[in-house]
């Protein structure tokens, strides 16, 4: 088949992405979609056969921990499908009408609340479309072809705007509102019934400073606060337990701790559970530990593993300075990882150069984490105002990082919003509360406008444009787009007092014609300025009566009124005479009155927020932003009577109000103050010859300079306010219209800052710097329900399947619920979906594939590839036909189309010949056809596919195998939250052996075999040569053959290029895997282009919840890494001196123990030394005289001699312990549930018994009972 073009081509056509805050689907073409399954008038249910049936789990004691009985469901549903769902997924309490009782109910709460919201958002073209999408909808989910994930089934139907998305990605920074709120987040997001992951790497390392002294706890401290809280929530308000992933970046100061956190975790569990805890997964001894509710992942790049590779160096880097910390040899953090996993299963590892190499959205973020199961890696809940930028508030322009801090100490935070009026065509404002939120480090932009006006922001922040049109900063065109400024200003309302009116004129005038540096304040007056001078002065003198007041030891002030003072631009020069409390006058007449009293200066600076410095440098006081607005129109008439001007031009009809600096600092903030009061101005720079310094003019034209000599004005200048009298009575002959938005005059990145994002949830907008400001769900097919009656796969169904799935999940975007408004916002900017499958390793096996082979990997490769190109494929024709591409599309359709290239690339790469002509085929057309329309179309959603664990879904769907596993075993037992056990037999044997050429009487025979030996090797009539089909995850309790480790990583691999997201997927190792064998584990997922890994080692969790065998937990592991290096008490027994018999003494207590192997019942009596040791046994099974009793006899009387010749209860129980032979079997005590043999019974019995703890540890043997055993003497026995 011919390949398409490259995929780094894009599309000529540019396309409109809708805010879907507002887009209802009006106005579009709306989906079509054909019928595949079910006919119009029929409704599905109609086809299908119910039954009525009871509901139950039981326990391992047979004790009913659910019921319910009377439920509707089809008849091909299985006993475990119908438990299961029930269980989980029924709406209502128990036995009351609320309660549903049928899978109509189930299926009808959620198809139904779907097809509605289509239905509101016009996603069909006609309503046949729709009625065509809601029936096959149902049908997919009344035949098990797909199941939506967990979240779905608990709220879609139950709560208005439910929560749908399994999982969530958080962001976190380094401040302990951030810490805290991550907690609220995250408890939000487990309640019902989602997963979340964070990487935790913002957080500052252990070794870090505090800002105001002191040492930080580190991410790893907090990690336990969080993990505590996980685990007293119950997902969905169901037994389901809340998910996490928590990662640490590989140069965090911290890692070492990380990685090593949940082993130590791990110990003291299994030291609880040899005191006798309950060892179950929600038993008291993982209930006592940390970090039991979290996966933990290290974030790797490829600079990293390279080091690992060539044996490096590797340093770690202070969060806050990004100085270096700590070094290491790359390889002993990479063997750290390694051991940790082998003793608990954690850390796993992320691949980060690689994820972020098939990231879509590239030129919004990086990708810095993943879900819990690490399939789903996205951007954090992402965009942002640097910590400087000033935002108009009803008490004036505050920067947002001031906002942050208020509404940390608990102050209500109120910003002013834009509002379109009607009135005089301005643009009208209001005050509202919002949100702010510290986002972290981030690249920022810098943008000038021609008016004088700068902003820096992070490039996907949005402002409203000439056109009314809101654009991303990294959108906007410089010279060519304008962005709307603020017209309308907060009304001002004059009620402070005189004095203070007073005051302010005065500290503007300062600002103006002053002088703040050198520990010196002064004001300075022209000739013509001798009222205004007088005036000051008084209000000067009553300031340094104030800072007189305040400190009893203040420096002498000093009040210069000798002739001669000059104003420089380096501060005030020396006077040479007169000094008293009248000003100083000059030969020329300037006037002058200052001080250099250090009490004065500490006022200025700490009640008025006066920094000082030159001219050039020079500011308004900060406090001006936060006092009334009719002290800032005081303050700007001292400023402008002593510094700015009125002045004609000769093709201007109306004079200009001016203000001249060379600060482009204090022009600035003149400019927002006159904003915040409804005046716009333009600033414009110049360096005129002989002068030093550029020279800024701050310009005001028009009606907006005559609405500056009405509220503000000239008062404390005589001349200017009587040309501004002048002015103001006579008729305006200007043009009457607003001012003009402001024109780009460069975007320019500038650096990396910590940024803030403010939410303004009534009309999503802030005035920023005078600027306005805008301020992953998962379903999975059934793959085995897509095997035709021949064995042969149906592609286009399979596709058909996906293309429903995806339509519904993308409904459900707009519709949901999300945790926080950044999760939100992200939600419907990108539109992430997963679509998964789940059965993959029974359709191989099916097929007469084996899990481990070239053609199993090629044949899943195809099948990937479909999903995901459907998935794509579909997504473009959303675009075309309803919304549009996702929001941020535009930014990123550049590496978007290149990694859909790379996916497209992947599938021409399956070779030829390993997998069936028609799939190869099938996914390079999709794929294909994908490209094309992304192209021309663009994409609705950014991420479309997942590989999920699919737990209870696949249950739900009656699947053997779970996501991408291979089955962990022929016959296996899954435990259930809340108690309980299911006995799961897998139903793919039969149809695989049919496939490989089989009889009927053949496959009967060896299904029987396996249902009895739970294996199947030895199976009557097997060929050596099937047996790799039939290989599972772990290796079965009656047998040696599983899947090698490294099976698992070459299929991850092969499914990989074709996954948008990753894969939730478990290496299995055997128990007796070595921590070098996970390091290699570890490098080779990295070499083969994962991104992603987590192992697992037989046993190394004393609970797991799925198992080969229905054993206690904790049965026979080796304790010794529970207590390393534990001194053997008892070690002397082993060097007894010359054997002799020690004899009981005449009467004797003993203790007597009823037992059943398999249903044969026994007897044993020990008979106890005074020390409470055993000194001879009886042993009972059987009737008196048969052979079973006597060798039962037999072994009692050689097992007295020895233990009475000192032979230690420890070398005979580690001698004969696990003996295996019939009978053998279930035994009905907790503390050996499972009995390889009698003889294994019985001395595993004694070791817990009798033997010292240390010893039991050693031989890895359990007791739960008081170690003090005797208690009531008993009369003597015959011994032996």
């Amino acid at each position: 088949m011919a390949r398409a073009a490259s995929a780094s081509t894009t599309a000529a056509q540019p396309r409109v992405s809708r805010d879907p805050a507002s887009f209802r689907g009006k106005g579009v073409r709306g989906l079509t979609f054909e019928r595949r399954w079910t006919r119009p008038g029929v409704h599905p249910y109609d086809e299908v056969t119910w039954d009525l049936r009871s509901a139950e789990i039981k326990n391992e004691s047979g004790m009913t921990v659910f019921e319910q009985h009377d439920i509707e469901v089809p008849n091909f549903w299985s006993q475990l499908a119908t438990n299961v769902v029930v269980s989980k997924y029924f709406r209502g309490h128990i036995g009351t009408p609320d309660r549903e009782r049928s899978v109509k109910q189930l299926i009808d709460r959620v198809v139904n609340t779907i097809t509605a919201w289509a239905a509101t958002q016009h996603y069909f073209h006609t309503t046949e479309d729709l009625e065509a999408f809601k029936a096959e909808l149902t049908h997919l989910l009344l035949h098990q072809k797909m199941a939506f994930n967990s979240p779905v089934w608990f709220n879609v139907g139950v709560e208005p705007r439910p929560q749908v998305s399994a999982c969530f990605i958080n962001s976190v920074e380094d401040t302990m509102s951030s810490i805290m709120d991550l907690a609220k987040t995250e408890a939000m997001l487990f309640k019902y019934g989602s997963g979340a992951g964070v990487n935790l790497s913002p957080i500052r390392g252990s070794k870090e400073k505090m800002a105001g002294g002191g040492i930080a706890s580190g991410p790893v401290s907090f990690m336990r606060g969080y993990d505590s809280f996980a685990g007293v929530i119950k997902s969905g308000g169901k037994t389901r337990r809340a998910a996490k992933m928590v990662i640490l970046d590989a140069d965090h100061p911290d890692v070492m701790e990380f990685i090593t956190s949940k082993a130590h975790e791990e110990k003291k569990a299994w030291a609880l559970i040899e005191a006798g805890y309950d060892p179950s997964f929600t038993g008291e001894a993982y209930g006592s530990v940390f970090f039991q509710n979290a996966n933990h992942s290290v974030r790797v790049t490829d600079e990293f593993m390279r080091a690992v590779e060539t044996d490096a160096t590797w340093t770690t880097r202070a969060v806050t300075t990004d100085e270096p910390v700590d070094t290491y040899r790359a390889r002993d953090l990479f063997k750290a990882m390694a051991d940790a996993a082998h003793l608990c299963g954690d850390p796993g590892i992320q691949y980060d150069t690689t994820i972020n190499d098939w990231h879509t959205s590239a030129n919004t973020d990086r990708i810095y984490a993943s879900n819990p199961c690490s399939e789903y890696m996205f951007l954090n809940d992402t965009a942002c105002f640097a910590p400087e930028t000033r935002i108009s508030t009803p008490n004036g322009l505050r920067t947002v990082e001031d906002l942050f801090l208020a509404q940390e100490r608990g102050e209500k935070v109120l910003v002013t919003t834009d509002l379109s009026g009607e009135r005089d065509h301005r643009r009208l404002t209001a005050h509202r509360p919002a949100l702010v939120t510290l986002v972290g480090e981030r690249p920022v932009y810098r943008m000038k406008l021609r008016d004088g006006r700068s902003i820096r922001t992070t490039g996907d922040h949005r402002f409203l444009t000439d056109t009314g049109e809101w654009k991303r900063v990294d959108e906007l065109r410089p010279g060519e787009d304008r962005v709307a400024i603020r017209e309308s200003g907060n009304p001002v309302r004059f009620e402070s007092s005189d004095a203070e009116v007073r005051r302010w004129q005065m500290l503007g005038w300062l600002t103006g014609d002053g002088v703040f540096s050198k520990d010196t304040a002064a004001l300075v007056f022209g000739p013509q300025e001798r009222d205004t001078a007088e005036s000051m002065a008084e209000e000067f003198r009553a300031l340094v009566s104030e800072a007189q007041a305040q400190e009893a030891l203040v420096a002498s002030v000093e009040l210069d009124l000798s002739r001669g003072a000059l104003l420089t631009e380096a501060g005030v020069a020396t006077p040479t005479r007169g000094r008293g409390h009248h000003l100083s006058t000059q030969a020329n007449g300037v006037m002058q009155i200052s001080s250099g009293s250090r009490a004065v200066v500490q006022l200025l600076e700490d009640r008025y927020g006066f920094e000082q410095g030159t001219a050039t440098v020079k500011d308004v006081p900060s406090e001006i932003h936060r006092v009334a607005d009719d002290l800032k129109v005081a303050y700007l008439q001292g400023l402008f009577s002593a510094d700015g001007s009125i002045f004609s031009q000769k093709w201007a009809t109306e004079d200009q109000v001016m203000l001249a600096s060379s600060s482009p600092a204090l022009l600035r903030s003149v400019q927002l103050l006159l904003a915040d009061l409804g005046i716009t101005s333009r600033i414009s720079w110049a360096h005129p010859a002989g002068r030093k310094n550029p020279q800024g003019q701050l310009h005001i034209f028009n009606q907006q300079a005559r609405t500056f000599l009405t509220l503000v004005g000239f008062p404390n200048s005589t001349t200017k306010s009587a040309r501004a009298a002048r002015i103001l009575a006579t008729t305006f002959a200007g043009a009457r219209k607003n001012p003009r938005p402001a024109a780009i005059a460069s975007i320019e990145p500038d650096g990396v800052t910590t940024v803030y994002d403010i939410t303004e949830p009534f009309t999503h907008s802030v005035i920023a710097e005078g600027l306005i400001a805008h301020n992953c769900n998962l379903a999975s097919v059934n793959l085995m329900k897509f095997v035709k009656d021949d064995g042969e796969f149906d592609i286009e169904a399979y596709r058909y399947a996906c293309k429903v799935t995806i339509t519904a999940q993308e409904i459900l975007v707009d519709n949901a619920s999300y945790p926080t408004p950044r999760i939100e916002e992200n939600s419907h900017k990108y539109r992430p979906l997963g679509l998964g499958y789940a059965n993959l390793g029974a359709l191989l096996m099916s097929r007469g594939l084996a899990y481990d082979s070239d053609q199993g990997r090629a044949y899943a490769a195809t099948l990937t590839a479909i999903m995901t190109g459907e998935a794509y494929r579909q997504s473009a024709e959303i675009a075309r036909d309803h919304g549009g591409p996702f929001m941020e599309y535009p930014l990123n359709e550049q590496p978007m189309l290149r990694v859909i290239g790379k996916h497209r690339d992947a599938a021409y790469a399956i070779p030829e010949g390993q997998a069936p002509s028609d799939l190869i085929a099938a996914s390079r057309a999709t794929w294909d056809e994908a490209l094309e329309l992304g192209r021309q179309h663009g994409f609705r959603n950014a991420q479309s596919s997942v590989l999920a664990p699919t737990g209870t879904i696949s249950f739900m769907l009656d699947c053997d195998t779970t996501g991408i596993e291979p089955d962990i075993a022929l016959i296996k037992y899954k435990k259930l939250v809340g108690e309980g056990f299911l006995k799961i037999v897998n139903q793919t044997v039969p149809g695989a052996l049919k496939k490989l050429g089989y009889s009927p009487a053949q496959v009967e025979e060896i299904v029987e075999y396996v249902n009895d030996r739970e294996t199947i090797e030895g199976a009557p009539g097997l060929r050596t040569s099937d047996l790799s089909v039939f290989d599972c995850a772990f290796k079965p309790v009656n047998g040696e053959r599983s899947i090698h480790y490294m099976g698992h990583v070459r299929m991850m691999a092969a499914v990989q290029p074709f996954l948008s997201g990753a894969i939730s997927k478990t290496v299995n190792m055997p128990e007796a895997a070595t921590p070098d064998e996970i390091e290699r584990v570890y490098l080779e997922g990295w070499k083969l282009g994962l991104k992603a890994i987590a192992i697992y080692r037989d046993g190394s969790k004393r609970s797991q919840p799925l198992s080969t065998g229905k054993k206690k937990d904790g049965e026979a592991v080796d304790s010794a890494e529970v207590e390393e290096l534990k001194k053997q008490l008892t070690a002397a027994l082993a060097e007894a001196k010359k054997p002799h018999r020690r004899r009981l003494p005449a009467e004797r207590a003993a203790v007597t123990h009823k037992f059943e192997i398999a249903g044969h019942e026994g007897y044993i009596t020990v008979g106890l030394y005074p020390d409470g040791q055993p000194g001879e046994i009886f042993l009972k099974m059987a009737k008196e005289g048969s052979t079973v009793s006597g060798l039962m006899d037999t072994l009692a009387t050689m097992m007295s001699v020895a233990l009475q010749y000192g032979v230690p209860l420890r070398d005979l129980v580690n001698k004969f312990a696990h003996v295996r032979f019939e009978p053998a079997g279930f035994t009905g005590n907790a503390e050996i549930p499972i009995a390889k043999s009698i003889v294994d019974y019985i001395f595993r019995w004694l070791g817990a018994r009798f033997l010292p703890k240390d010893e039991r540890d050693a031989l890895g043997i359990i007791a739960r009972e008081p170690e003090v055993v005797p208690e009531v003497p008993l009369a003597a026995l015959a011994g032996a």
